[in-house]
């Protein structure tokens, strides 16, 4: 399976969603939707049996891979146009594609293949003790499987986490779920 991010730079309308399901399920695949009233922001992880999307669909901008997209809301509010520049600026982290701001904090969007979460973590951290302030973040892209668990294997300097370790993904797999 071939997995891609979609994003809207805001919610996306019903009818939004749907174009880009109709265009998925034309390819054989399925979007999986996460949205926040929060950071304004609507992300789908579209799954492709093969073959990727175009760039865009309809206001959709398509992202080659999928993607991590997380909004961090420093509790210093001083401390936020530096995490953006951080993000954002010629030194940002390769891996990133997107710092964008939003209601009180930063949106950003990076490929998880070129930049390990800890490396954005840290940047945000080590902006933020310049305030003495925390932050909190949001997940705003759901994620495959593998993206997960390479997550996790990361933070928890646990190698061998792979899907086939995560209860969520085998509750899922038994069709054991809340659907």
């Amino acid at each position: 399976m071939n997995f891609q991010t979609v994003s809207f730079g805001r919610e996306a309308t019903a009818a939004e969603r749907d174009d880009v399901e109709k265009a998925v399920a034309a390819r054989g695949g399925s979007v999986a939707w996460r949205s926040s009233a929060r950071a304004g922001r609507t992300y789908g992880l579209v799954g492709l049996p093969d073959g990727k999307l175009e760039t865009a669909i309809g206001t959709a901008t398509v992202h080659e891979t999928a993607i991590i997209a997380l909004a961090v809301y420093p509790v210093a509010a001083e401390a936020l146009p530096f995490v953006r520049e951080a993000l954002a600026g010629a030194g940002r982290p390769a891996g990133v594609v997107g710092a964008t701001s939003c209601d009180g904090g930063v949106v950003v969007e990076w490929d998880p293949r070129r930049t390990a979460a800890a490396v954005v973590y840290d940047l945000v951290d080590a902006e933020l003790r310049r305030f003495g302030g925390g932050r909190t973040a949001e997940v705003l892209a759901p994620l495959p499987d593998d993206a997960i668990a390479r997550v996790a294997a990361e933070g928890l300097q646990a190698p061998e986490i792979s899907p086939d370790r995560e209860l969520e993904t085998l509750v899922e797999r038994a069709g054991l779920g809340d659907d």
